[in-house]
């Protein structure tokens, strides 16, 4: 038992230092523009960071800090400025060519608590300062104890035949671990597109764990890795028609390259590659609509672990997501199908609630059902219930 926690330890510690990493952007912060100014200087202090120091610079006059000085009256030299303090919130940043912004004026930071999901989780608003030793979250990084109806001791594909037998247990630890960074933001000729506000190349990493603690029996093997890098391009698309946001606009759309394995020796090993186009849909404030097809690229029959995996799997998933105002809980529903006649699908459902009032500390429950819970059980159906926490969305 010793060797597997020195196996996953690593890992494990990953998750707790990329996903709770404090993010001081969840709240909006009320600041002077001298305090704002300086909050810039202070964080990029060093001539190293240059480029973040002025991207900070820039995100005081748009889009971060908005001043709210059309509020403020004109100024004559027998009606003095209000005081800063009591004036109201507005969104319009114009100005009267006679007003006269005193030098206390507030500005007011707005913070990823205004975006939305899609706008949060793909930096869809501005072009932002972050490069490629930058991590963030990408999917739900977690760890579950988890149950499953349908054990699969000897998994097997038309290409690779098996009678061995695993003697697993029913029981697993589940953890997963979803990062992503960005290599490239302002895309050249892309940025120039027509309805495209944001344009950027990100690299992203999942895996996927699945850990047979409670099977002292058979030395608690760790019973399937699942690794899936990605390189996505992602745009961020003006959804607007005459100020309003439209629905059937996407707010979103990532093109992307994915390669996803469970590193087995024949008979276990399964690959697979695949090209995909994906569209992100802001149908409220707070319910987002992701609609994801796919291409398989083909391989070499000899070179084929699943050959039949598009007739489990499908030829792309649906994700569908839903937030309380306050963000304290989510709920994604996860579909796929293989839209044929012989019917085969698969369908996840993840609950996340905030504990103990932390941002970053969340209770998790999963239940899912269908074929494709885990690469290697790509053609068997299961029922897969989990709790546990996550860290970050």
């Amino acid at each position: 038992m010793t060797q597997y926690f020195r196996i996953l330890w690593p890992q494990i510690l990953l998750i707790l230092l990329f996903t709770m990493t404090p993010m001081h952007l969840l709240s909006a912060e009320i600041l002077t523009l001298e305090e704002a100014l300086n909050r810039c200087k202070d964080t990029y202090p060093t001539q190293l960071q240059a480029k973040k120091r002025l991207a900070c610079f820039d995100s005081i006059s748009t889009p971060a800090i908005e001043m709210k000085a059309d509020a403020i009256p004109a100024a004559t030299d027998n009606t003095p400025a209000k005081d800063a303090g009591a004036i109201a919130p507005t969104t319009s940043t114009s100005v009267p060519a006679d007003a006269r912004i005193p030098d206390a004026t507030i500005a007011i930071i707005k913070s990823n608590v205004d975006l939305s999901y899609l706008e949060r989780k793909w930096r869809l608003t501005s072009e932002g300062d972050w490069d490629i030793s930058d991590f963030e979250t990408y999917k739900a990084n977690y760890l579950l104890v988890t149950k499953n109806n349908n054990v699969n001791n000897t998994p097997t594909s038309p290409s690779r035949p098996n009678t061995g037998d695993r003697n697993l247990d029913s029981e697993d630890v589940k953890f997963q671990l979803s990062l992503k960074s960005e290599i490239l933001n302002n895309i050249p000729l892309i940025r120039d597109l027509p309805y495209v506000t944001s344009s950027r190349l990100w690299g992203a990493y999942t895996q996927q764990s699945y850990w047979q603690i409670f099977n002292a029996e058979a030395s608690r093997p760790l019973r399937e890795n699942n690794y899936e890098p990605e390189l996505i391009l992602s745009l961020g698309i003006d959804n607007e028609v005459d100020g309003v946001k439209k629905e059937y606009i996407p707010r979103m759309l990532n093109l992307g390259v994915v390669h996803q394995s469970n590193g087995r020796d024949n008979p276990l090993s399964r690959s697979w590659n695949r090209v995909y186009l994906e569209g992100g849909f802001e149908l409220t404030d707070r319910l987002s609509l992701l609609v994801r097809p796919w291409w398989r690229i083909p391989e070499d029959r000899e070179d084929d672990d699943n050959p039949d995996i598009e007739k489990y799997m499908g030829y792309g998933d649906m994700t569908v997501r839903w937030e309380t105002e306050n963000r304290d809980t989510a709920v994604s529903l996860l579909l796929r199908n293989n839209l044929r006649s012989d019917n085969k699908g698969f369908a996840q459902i993840d609950l996340q609630q905030r504990v103990f009032n932390n941002p970053y500390l969340k209770l998790h429950l999963l239940a899912s059902t269908g074929y494709g819970d885990t690469l290697l059980d790509y053609n068997r159906s299961q029922n897969v219930l989990g709790i546990g926490i996550s860290l970050g969305e």
